[in-house]
């Protein structure tokens, strides 16, 4: 349980500093206009997306879809280091995968915990790990702010959030592994 509340909170801080993904699309040259459908495409992505997840936990497990989801995440996080438009389709097939990623990390990891425990203890456990969601996004948006805040934010500053993001999903995927490690 722990190796999984390790790994989430790492996945989470690293969702939390996505929270600057405007700055990104800002630097980009793009507007809220843009922002709004490059956040609107990603989430019915994901969406649709997350009929293929939920088969997928059920059939292959839910060690293989955590693991896959966060080499999505690390991998979406450094290729948007070499995206340098908001006006291709680049930015947008990026924004499905990352968050179908995060839906495939949050789906599989509370699928593999809550089937490992008594039903009668399965609500505290899913509601323990939920807390690292909690800490997660107040460090993230603390980290954030540190990385970006009190200057104006440039490419640099960007560059190295999707870095950390990227590097902590890497983090993550030693927890995940951790976590299942017994199930290979």
């Amino acid at each position: 349980f722990w190796m999984a509340y390790a790994g989430n909170t790492l996945i989470t801080v690293a969702v939390a500093l996505l929270y600057r993904y405007a700055d990104f699309v800002t630097l980009l040259g793009g507007t809220e206009f843009h922002l709004g459908w490059i956040v609107g495409v990603g989430m019915i992505g994901s969406l649709l997306m997350r009929f293929a997840l939920g088969s997928g936990i059920d059939r292959y497990g839910p060690r293989r879809i955590w693991l896959g989801s966060l080499v999505v995440f690390a991998l979406v996080c450094f290729a948007y280091l070499g995206v340098t438009t908001c006006h291709g389709p680049a930015i947008y097939l990026l924004r499905i995968a990352l968050y179908s990623a995060i839906a495939g990390i949050f789906g599989a990891s509370i699928t593999f915990i809550s089937g490992r425990v008594p039903v009668a203890r399965m609500a505290e456990l899913v509601g323990m790990l939920g807390t690292s969601g909690f800490m997660g996004m107040v460090v993230g948006s603390l980290v954030g702010d540190q990385v970006c805040g009190g200057q104006t934010i440039g490419r640099t500053q960007v560059d190295r959030l999707f870095v950390l993001c990227g590097t902590l999903a890497l983090a993550a995927i030693l927890f995940a592994w951790l976590a299942t490690r017994n199930l290979a």
